[in-house]
């Protein structure tokens, strides 16, 4: 029997708790709405005199808008913190970019 009166004392106190929440109009918080996120690596390649250097680079897309990771802190809230990228490779002045 007290475990009953325990019981429905709980939940007297949860159901006052929701309907004054309800009453009062508040409602919890939403977190931003990220319409597209995300993190990458891309080649960064520069001809230098007979070679051609590439670099990895890392990009974010936030909402569309893509950055480099080094002129972004943060991105709805989400902070952004990178490591370096170690990725690199050089080649003949005469090997052309597949991506073109």
């Amino acid at each position: 029997m007290k475990g009953l009166v325990l019981l429905l004392i709980i939940a007297s106190i949860i159901s006052f708790g929701l309907v004054a929440a309800i009453l009062s109009g508040e409602t919890p918080e939403e977190p931003p709405k990220i319409s597209k996120f995300n993190i990458f690596t891309s080649a960064v390649c520069e001809s230098n005199g007979d070679f051609v250097h590439c670099k990895d680079e890392i990009f974010v897309n936030c909402s569309g808008k893509i950055t480099k990771a080094d002129d972004v802190a943060e991105c709805h809230g989400i902070e952004i913190d990178l490591p370096s990228t170690t990725g690199f490779a050089v080649f003949g002045n005469d090997w052309e970019d597949p991506r073109n």
